[in-house]
């Protein structure tokens, strides 16, 4: 039995840890030459660290509660929009729990299906009062944010669903992939198009490949939110050392005209990645990537 066989079949299995599959993926990644696969199960396996961005299925929408008091009165459980918390905390995406635990860690025998998990905000209590989201004559004992736990287990098979669609467009593609003395991403056209397998199946995007317009490019990025712009260009197979050069470009030129005309160092930037795309290191076709490029950018700011 081949190594991808193997994994479409504990994919499907309910019996199979999801670490195990992960391990097997891991060594079809070795296989593969594939940095893209590797760093994706590595970071499933150990955990995501904090300066890489989680997957879209580990974004998860948190719900806020405080506990306020007075000398005469306290209450608890008091349910705070998200909206008013992230106006006040300047911080869009402050109600998502970004999970980054290794996936050993996210079980039924560790979390029930009808817990509730807690994440302490007491930090933020203080910002609240002065913003004046509460009655001034209360104080904010405890704040805090609940996130659904059955949400958090569905990581797993999320998890599952993505190995399993990934395994099967490779074996479509490649059937000896994964074997010793197969495919290697070493030869250029194999590496296109399992980077874009990889994308399709484990980002949860299928891509844009050859010509496209504005109306084929489904980008949202919120305004001055790098998270979101990091998030975007990863699903379209930027690589991580390319959006670093790109968050020190933005750094230095945070903003641009009406004119949509980027400072030098952001113009520099998107034009090395068009080079990429027209060499084929970036797994997406010249005029697509100006496209993604600049609906990204102009998202991020602000003039889209």
């Amino acid at each position: 039995m081949g190594l991808l066989v193997e994994i479409q079949r504990d994919a499907i299995s309910d019996t199979t840890p999801a670490s195990t599959l992960l391990r097997k993926c891991l060594v079809l990644a070795h296989n593969l030459d594939s940095n893209l696969l590797e760093d994706w199960v590595r970071h499933e396996l150990n955990g995501y660290p904090k300066d890489v961005e989680v997957p879209d299925y580990r974004r998860i929408p948190m719900h806020f509660k405080a506990n306020l008091t007075n000398l005469v009165y306290t209450v608890t459980n008091q349910p705070v929009p998200q909206a008013l918390v992230a106006k006040a905390a300047g911080d869009s995406d402050i109600g998502t729990f970004k999970c980054r635990q290794a996936i050993a860690t996210i079980s039924e025998d560790k979390i029930k299906d009808s817990d509730t998990l807690v994440v302490n905000f007491d930090n933020y209590a203080l910002v609240l009062e002065r913003k004046g989201i509460f009655d001034s004559s209360y104080n904010v004992s405890q704040f805090w944010g609940e996130v659904p736990s059955p949400s958090v287990l569905g990581i797993v098979d999320a998890v599952r669903n993505r190995v399993l669609e990934f395994a099967l467009a490779l074996s479509k593609k490649y059937p000896n992939a994964g074997e010793v003395g197969g495919i290697t991403m070493k030869e250029p056209s194999v590496e296109k198009t399992v980077n874009q397998i990889f994308n399709t199946t484990i980002n949860g995007n299928a891509g844009v490949v050859g010509n496209a317009d504005n109306a084929t490019v489904n980008i949202t990025v919120n305004q001055g939110n790098f998270g979101d712009l990091r998030q975007q260009l990863m699903r379209q197979g930027i690589g991580e050392d390319d959006i670093k050069e790109l968050e020190a470009a933005i750094t230095s030129e945070p903003q641009i005209g009406a004119d949509k005309k980027y400072g030098p160092k952001v113009g520099q930037w998107v034009g090395k990645m068009l080079g990429k795309a027209a060499s084929g290191a970036w797994n997406v076709g010249l005029q697509a990537g100006g496209v993604i490029l600049e609906k990204a950018l102009l998202g991020y700011y602000g003039l889209s």
